[in-house]
């Protein structure tokens, strides 16, 4: 059974996504596109002194991916790039492999959307644009 508080985190984040803006200076960027959707995702980040200072996350794809791209940005700004590249491959892990893992905050959405395997690709659009560009 799916969690209303759940539904209700992902549904406000999915009407007022947080993190759209553009940012004046990035260190790293990148874009993930679906090979089964076709949705895509650009990421761009500040890093200095080794933080994530802002982010900026576009979607172009449903309104899952929306809400995640705001959740996932809400969750690492602020926080060391390595704690947020463990972050990007905890998601990755519990909805992929169904890890059993601890998400910190709101990310407890995570534990709805796990049972549904085909919406997956849609809430982890931006984690894997994330993934990509603080690998680069």
């Amino acid at each position: 059974m799916e969690n209303p508080l759940h539904r209700e985190i992902l549904e406000e984040h999915a009407r007022s996504p947080n993190h759209q803006s553009s940012l004046e200076q990035s260190d790293r960027q990148s874009a993930w596109t679906s090979p089964k959707t076709g949705n895509v995702c650009s990421v761009a980040i500040s890093a200095g002194d080794g933080r994530i200072d802002g982010i900026q996350a576009k979607v172009e794809g449903s309104a899952l991916a929306v809400a995640c791209s705001s959740l996932m940005g809400c969750a690492v700004k602020g926080i060391p790039v390595e704690e947020a590249l463990a972050l990007a491959k905890s998601v990755i892990e519990f909805l992929e492999n169904d890890k059993e893992v601890s998400l910190p905050g709101d990310l407890v959405v995570y534990e709805s959307i796990v049972r549904f395997p085909e919406r997956h690709d849609c809430a982890l659009l931006a984690w894997r644009a994330l993934l990509l560009a603080l690998n680069s």
